[in-house]
């Protein structure tokens, strides 16, 4: 049901979009065609649902192959740390399927990169953030109408933001792997 209803952004989501819908609308005509068999499913004597459920199981193991393409496309196509998370929570409840999974423990080592490099800017902005509070300089981060000390503290608490929500998503997603 998720499938449905995932919207992918960046420079390829609207082909990507595309791709899951048809991927939704594949995966519903191989529902019915398993759910819509003539025999009756409970007979042990009957062999041919073991031949359905093979079928459907391979056709269902295509699509999750497709995801994932589809999923490492949008991965890479987006620029941010923050938006590969949120094309994740798109897909939650599909990343624990075994062929998703493979493809997402590969792009595991580009999140940690990431976050490493987000890291070192912040570092980098805290440190000349520093210095021009200490100088009434008008390039500040502090804005005007706040107290040096409430300011400050404003200012480090975003930069404190910036680096702990992907902490916390790239723990939750690391335990997930």
């Amino acid at each position: 049901m998720k499938l449905e209803k995932i919207d992918i952004g960046n420079t390829k989501g609207n082909s990507l979009t595309l791709a899951v819908k048809q991927i939704w609308d594949e995966f519903q005509q191989a529902q019915n065609k398993f759910c819509s068999v003539n025999y009756d499913i409970m007979d042990i004597e009957k062999r041919e649902f073991d031949d359905d459920f093979f079928e459907f199981r391979q056709s269902i193991k295509e699509l999750d192959r497709r995801v994932s393409a589809v999923l490492t496309q949008a991965f890479d196509d987006c620029d941010t740390i923050i938006g590969k998370f949120k094309l994740l929570e798109s897909f939650e409840g599909l990343l624990s399927r075994p062929i998703i999974l493979d493809e997402l423990e590969r792009k595991q080592i580009v999140l940690i990169e990431l976050y490493k490099n987000d890291l070192k800017k912040v570092n980098q902005i805290l440190n000349e953030g520093r210095e021009l509070i200490n100088t009434s300089d008008e390039n500040s981060p502090i804005t005007k109408n706040m107290s040096p000390i409430a300011g400050a503290l404003n200012w480090t608490n975003g930069l404190r933001g910036r680096i702990t929500e992907p902490m916390e998503k790239l723990l939750t997603y690391n335990q997930s792997m």
